[in-house]
């Protein structure tokens, strides 16, 4: 452990190309006397393999990679054949790379774990036999979420990596001080040269999204952003594919078809307006005729869901704490967990999104945005109200409070279902996200944050 706390104080940024957040909870989990094999999973190209390589060379006197996917015909008899005895599986690992892995100061990662099933298994054992060796996985949550073997609860640290938010982007594109100004904003006036500035960065992000391979690609053309867009779209349409190719190795042939049409809807789903109040997931005709119902449908969401790749938020009539307390199970949205993937699946021109105009549209893309952010920020529970006549885009439960939230992708920002909703409820403090500059209605206790400002959600005082 020694040797791991001498290097802590020599890491400053995980990356040298991008800071991620998480690099905070990776410190903490070296740290940990007990800490247990680690477990990092997520959509595909979120970035776990890169940033487990990059944690290791920091941290670890040598860190050994092995990819369980590439190199499944040599590596699937170390899992399989045999029981799951960690000393003999470290033995075999260091005979097929021919270096011997220290389990006193080495770092371990197993990468696309999902590859072989019985590997997931093996982390149970490490953690109850070989506790001293830093042991990593990293994996498509597609396949770890539906992996034959069964998975060790409890016997394993999890975190789960989501796409780049906003303000890991801004650090991505060397953005520096835009980033630093997010960091640092404490409420009061903001000039129009930084809102300005900002503005037209989450425009870019917009186009890009929170994948790292996407942002890189951005960034090697950055001067040029017609080229850039163009290529962005490209690698996008690609990393579909990739996904859609996903389905059919982790399911059966006519789940994949049922999946692949349910993500296709979610786009056009998020602009229908299935009564005068809040939009939600219908489920008619999506798959096909004869498929009508929840229960029909229920199956594939749940499986998309998992994967990472759509956010479900249930609507509520009644917000109580827990936020789920009051929310039917056929009652929901779903959101992209990527607003550039988002933009790649409908067609939308990049050059249309930097000028802002794109109709409706605004509106739906600006919800799914807020979503991703606040997800990755943390902030996991949540669920859309619906009243009589009135709705708000998401109510965030922290603690024992719950912070209504109302998104508006342009600067009129009149609140009349936020206001209904303080009448109701009456709570402490109520939220819009909007194309406006930072501001608090005093009267009614609302604060108003730009878009680009999710990092600085909720006040600090809260």
């Amino acid at each position: 452990m020694e040797f791991f706390l001498a290097y802590i104080s020599m890491f400053i940024h995980i990356y040298h190309r991008m800071k991620r957040n998480i690099e905070k909870t990776l410190i903490e989990w070296i740290q940990n006397n007990n800490r247990k094999p680690l477990l990092l999973n997520g959509a595909r190209q979120v970035g776990k393999t890169f940033i487990l390589k990059e944690f290791g060379k920091k941290l670890f006197k040598n860190i050994h990679y092995f990819d369980l996917e590439e190199q499944k015909s040599v590596l699937k008899p170390v899992f399989s054949e045999g029981p799951l005895n960690p000393k003999s599986i470290i033995d075999k690992l260091s005979f097929i790379s021919g270096n011997l892995i220290d389990i006193n100061t080495d770092l371990l990662i197993l990468d696309e774990i999902q590859s072989i099933p019985r590997a997931i298994t093996s982390l149970k054992y490490f953690n109850q036999d070989m506790g001293r060796l830093a042991v990593t996985a990293a994996g498509s949550n597609l396949g770890i979420a539906h992996a034959e073997e069964a998975f060790p609860v409890g016997k394993i640290d999890s975190l789960f990596l989501y796409p780049m938010n906003f303000e890991e982007f801004l650090i991505g594109i060397n953005e520096n001080r835009a980033a630093e100004f997010l960091s640092t904003f404490k409420g009061g006036k903001t000039d129009d040269i930084y809102h300005t500035r900002l503005f037209e960065l989450l425009k870019v992000y917009f186009i890009t999204g929170g994948l790292p391979e996407v942002i890189l690609e951005y960034k090697k053309e950055q001067d040029n952003p017609l080229t850039a867009f163009r290529n962005i779209r490209r690698l996008q349409d690609t990393l579909l594919l990739h996904y859609r190719n996903d389905f059919g190795k982790y399911s059966g042939n006519t789940n994949s078809r049922h999946i692949e049409r349910i993500l296709n809807s979610v786009p056009s789903q998020l602009s229908k307006v299935q009564d005068s109040t809040t939009r939600k997931y219908t489920f008619k005709d999506v798959v096909s005729k004869g498929y009508r119902s929840y229960e029909d449908l229920a199956d594939p969401i749940d499986w998309l869901v998992k994967a990472g790749l759509v956010i479900r938020c249930d609507i509520t009539e009644h917000p109580t704490i827990p936020i789920y307390g009051n929310t039917l199970e056929n009652s929901f949205k779903l959101f992209l967990f990527d607003i550039g993937i988002l933009g790649a699946m409908v067609k939308l021109p990049p050059e249309r999104i930097m000028q802002y105009n794109y109709g409706t549209y605004k509106g739906y893309f600006a919800e799914n945005f807020i979503l991703q952010e606040m997800i990755s920020y943390g902030f996991k529970d949540v669920a859309a109200w619906r009243g009589r006549t009135s709705e708000i885009e998401f109510i965030f439960q922290l603690g024992d409070q719950l912070l209504p939230v109302e998104v508006k992708a342009g600067t009129n920002t009149k609140a009349k279902s936020l206001l209904t909703y303080i009448n109701k409820y009456q709570p402490e403090r109520s939220f819009k996200f909007t194309g406006n500059k930072f501001g608090v209605d005093r009267i009614n206790n609302i604060y108003n944050y730009p878009l680009y400002m999710v990092s600085q959600f909720p006040p600090r005082d809260m």
